[in-house]
C-alpha cells in the first residue's frame, strides 16, 4: 500500500512539472526591438533611420516614451524625407501595441513606399504573431494594408498620414508561444525530484518483490 501511495505522488509531480507547456500568449516580459525604415519606391534603396532600440515589455512602463530621440543623424534618408522622427511614444501590453501623438504637434508623415515602424518581439519561448487588428479606439488613419506581420515582427507603415496631438493608434495582437526546437530542455527542479522518486519507488518495489519471494 505504501508503494502505491508513493507512485501516486510521483504522478502528481510529473504533471505539475509540465504545466508551463500550456502557456497563454502574452507579450509581457518579451524583448521589444524597434527600428524605423524609409523607402521612396519599391525598387529604391531601403534606409534604416533610427538607432537600434530595445525594451522589455512591461504592464506598467512605457517602452519607448521618446521615439524622436532614436533618430540616427549619421544615416542617410530618401529624398523628401525629414532628417528626424515624429515625437511619438510607443507602449506595449500583453496583447496590444499603441502609438500616442500627445507631443507630436501637427504634421504629415513623409510620402513614399515605406515610412515604417518595425517591431520585433523576442521571448524565451518562441513567439509568433498570428493575427493583428486595428482597435476601434484608433484615430490615426491606419488601414489593414498598412499593418502587416511576419513571424515575430510587426510592420506599421505610416507614410503620408496626417497627425495631430489627438492622434492615437492601438493594434491588437494574437499569437502563439511554441518551444524553441533548437534549445536544449533543462528539467525543472520539480521534474528532477519526480525522476528521483520514480527511481526510488522502482528500487523499493524490486526489494519488496524479492523479500516476498524468499
Amino acid at each position: 500500500m505504501k508503494i502505491l501511495t508513493l507512485f501516486a505522488s510521483v504522478g502528481i509531480i510529473a504533471l505539475s512539472g509540465n504545466s508551463a507547456l500550456g502557456a497563454t500568449f502574452s507579450l509581457a516580459g518579451s524583448e521589444l526591438k524597434l527600428r524605423t525604415i524609409a523607402q521612396s519606391t519599391p525598387s529604391s534603396q531601403l534606409f534604416t533611420t533610427s538607432f537600434s532600440a530595445s525594451a522589455i515589455v512591461s504592464k506598467s512602463e512605457i517602452e519607448f516614451p521618446d521615439v524622436e530621440s532614436l533618430f540616427d543623424p549619421t544615416s542617410p534618408v530618401p529624398l523628401g524625407f525629414a532628417r528626424s522622427l515624429v515625437d511619438v511614444s510607443i507602449d506595449a501590453g500583453e496583447d496590444y501595441l499603441t502609438i500616442d501623438f500627445d507631443n507630436a504637434g501637427f504634421g504629415l508623415f513623409a510620402t513614399g513606399f515605406q515610412n515604417t515602424y518595425v517591431f520585433k518581439f523576442d521571448a524565451p519561448t518562441a513567439l509568433q504573431i498570428t493575427d493583428v487588428a486595428i482597435d476601434l479606439s484608433t484615430t490615426l488613419s491606419l488601414t489593414p494594408s498598412r499593418v502587416t506581420f511576419y513571424k515575430n515582427e510587426l510592420f506599421v507603415n505610416v507614410q503620408s498620414l496626417r497627425f495631430d496631438p489627438n492622434s492615437f493608434a492601438r493594434i491588437n495582437l494574437g499569437g502563439i508561444l511554441t518551444p524553441d526546437s533548437g534549445a536544449t530542455s533543462i528539467p525543472e527542479p520539480g521534474s528532477i525530484l519526480g525522476l528521483g522518486m520514480v527511481a526510488l519507488a522502482g528500487t523499493l518495489l524490486k526489494r519488496h518483490t524479492k523479500l516476498k519471494a524468499l
